[in-house]
C-alpha cells in the first residue's frame, strides 16, 4: 500500500508529536484551504492520537467566515483568505478545545480564487499556543492545487513545531 504523504512530510509530522507529547501538549488545527490535510499529516504518525486532539475543516465561504465563533467583522474588513482571519481562527481553536498549541490555515489553492492582494498560491498560516500569540506567515506558492496544499502542510507543520519549542 502507497502512503498518502511521503516520508519526509511524515518525519515532520511525527517531530511535530514527539515536541507535543515531550512538552505534555496536546494539538489541534483550523483548516480551510487544506481541507484537514494537516489533521491527516499528523493522523498518519503511529501514537498520534497521544497529543492530536481535532481538527475542525471549514470549507464553505460562509463556514470559513464563521467558523468556531468568529466575529463576523473580522472576514467582512480583511476577507475570508487574511491574516486577520487565520490568527482569529487560531485562537479560536484554542477556545474550543482542551488544545494547549494549534495551527490554522486559510489560502487559494486554485485554480480559482484569489485576489489583486492574494492571488492562488496564496496561504496564511498561524500557529499559537496557550497563553501565548499567535505566529503568522504568509507565503505565495506556486504549482497546482495538490502542490499549493501539500506546501501549505509542511508550513503548517514547520511553524507549529516552532511555536511548541516558545514559552
Amino acid at each position: 500500500m502507497s502512503e498518502l504523504f511521503d516520508r519526509e512530510l511524515l518525519e515532520q509530522a511525527s517531530e511535530v508529536l514527539r515536541s507535543a507529547e515531550r512538552l505534555g501538549l496536546r494539538i489541534a488545527t483550523a483548516e480551510t484551504v487544506t481541507g484537514g490535510l494537516v489533521a491527516a499529516a499528523l493522523t498518519s504518525v503511529s501514537g498520534a492520537s497521544n497529543v492530536f486532539e481535532r481538527g475542525f475543516v471549514f470549507y464553505h465561504r460562509t463556514a470559513k467566515a464563521a467558523g468556531l465563533g468568529l466575529d463576523p467583522a473580522v472576514p467582512a474588513e480583511h476577507g475570508v483568505v487574511s491574516a486577520a482571519v487565520t490568527e482569529a481562527l487560531a485562537g479560536k481553536l484554542l477556545e474550543h478545545s482542551t488544545a494547549d498549541a494549534g495551527v490554522a490555515l486559510t489560502g487559494y489553492a486554485g485554480p480559482t480564487g484569489g485576489n489583486d492582494r492574494d492571488p492562488v498560491g496564496t496561504v496564511y498560516t498561524s500557529a499559537v499556543r496557550r497563553g501565548g500569540h499567535a505566529v503568522t506567515e504568509r507565503h505565495l506558492f506556486d504549482g497546482d492545487r495538490t502542490q499549493v496544499k501539500v506546501q501549505a502542510v509542511e508550513v503548517a507543520l514547520r511553524l507549529l513545531g516552532d511555536r511548541l519549542g516558545q514559552e
